[in-house]
């Protein structure tokens, strides 16, 4: 809405600038300065290579990066109210892949060299970039059967899909429901529910074409055309044990939850128990009101009708639950990524940003930064 525009808007004035490096070392990111259209507000600029402020942290130099349908949400300032930008130039993105170039003082569990991947925490640092700098707990090493800008690819999606499914009890021999299985979280969390939590059944939706081949690829055990037909319908009377809802789309599946059963939802607005789980205090007395407002009763209601729960979620990094899908990747017939769009460079970040931006991309968006 325009208020909110206006607040965010208002929110990013009088930021700092980012700190020169102490010898006077560049680098080369993709970064923003207004809020915005990508081909409007985003380009690449020579900042200052970020240095370790704590002992706790990793210097990584970046192999590769990918995009996410979060990024879009940050460029357009619907994050500024809750997670106000750091600095007066900011760097796009969230997922990395690359190189440990030096550590902490307290650092023992990575050395310089290791191979690594990473969903950066915060504003502080973004992905697009040759550096980053993250705490160590948020980090895990790369799986070693894959390439940098397939790694790179995993970390936001594999982190959500992994927690939600958690968070919907889904145990060996259970039936879920994932709708938009072409997309990246709905792809992985195919694979993650199939592979690593042994789910029996696993149905999704998906368009004819690329979609539903990503869907069969990933392991689905059923996909419905959302072009020809309504799942709510096809699907009546199913008893999913878990539903994961990546499309806003919760107040038409509590007819298809078993009694007990659980949706987990991603997408939509927010609950206050959510936002105040991720950020670890009580939002502002006007997000509450704003979230109390736009809070999604028909959702809360679908569920409890059938017996069930409803429940928003917001991922959040963690360098152990990265460390357990880099394993199940790297296993025999173990998951593998799907990459829709690889640009070649920082310079070539456009072609990652419009096919994004599009909304047509059927997996991930990445960006190579070394070969």
């Amino acid at each position: 809405c325009s208020l909110c525009t206006a607040l965010a808007m208002g929110s990013e004035q009088s930021k700092p600038s980012m700190s020169d490096h102490p010898s006077g070392a560049t680098m080369k990111a993709v970064c923003f300065s207004a809020y915005g259209e990508p081909g409007e507000v985003l380009e690449v600029k020579t900042i200052p290579k970020p240095t370790i402020d704590q002992p706790g942290e990793i210097l990584i130099q970046v192999c590769a990066c990918a995009l996410n349908p979060i990024d879009k949400i940050r460029l357009s300032g619907g994050l500024a109210m809750t997670f106000p930008e750091a600095y007066d130039t900011s760097v796009l993105g969230y997922d990395v892949s690359g190189i440990v170039e030096e550590v902490g003082s307290d650092v023992t569990d990575f050395s310089k060299g290791d191979e690594v991947f990473v969903r950066l925490k915060g504003m502080k640092y973004g992905a697009l970039a040759e550096y980053v700098v993250c705490e160590t707990p948020e980090v895990a090493r790369k799986p070693k059967s894959m390439s940098f800008a397939e790694a790179a690819s995993i970390p936001l999606v594999g982190l959500t899909a992994l927690q939600a499914l958690r968070s919907g009890d889904v145990k060996e021999g259970a039936k879920v429901f994932i709708p938009g299985g072409g997309g990246g979280v709905g792809s992985i969390a195919i694979q993650i529910a199939k592979k690593m939590l042994k789910a029996s059944h696993v149905c999704t939706t998906a368009g004819p074409g690329k979609g539903t081949e990503i869907c069969i690829a990933a392991g689905a055990d059923q996909v419905v055309n959302y072009q020809e037909a309504n799942f709510a319908e096809v699907l009546a009377g199913e008893e999913f044990d878990m539903i994961f809802d990546t499309m806003n789309q919760s107040p038409e599946m509590g007819k298809l939850l078993k009694k007990g059963g659980k949706i987990v939802s991603i997408s939509g607005n927010p609950t206050i128990e959510a936002i105040t789980k991720m950020i670890g205090a009580e939002p502002s007395l006007m997000i509450r009101m704003f979230m109390y407002v736009s809070r999604n009763r028909a959702a809360e209601k679908a569920a409890f009708s059938a017996g069930g729960s409803w429940e928003f979620i917001f991922m959040h990094p963690s360098g152990s639950d990265l460390a357990e899908i880099a394993a199940a990747i790297d296993k025999k017939d173990g998951i593998r990524a799907f990459i829709d769009t690889e640009a070649s460079s920082l310079d070539d970040f456009q072609t990652a940003t419009d096919k994004l931006w599009s909304g047509r991309a059927k997996g991930k968006c990445v960006i190579k930064v070394r070969n």
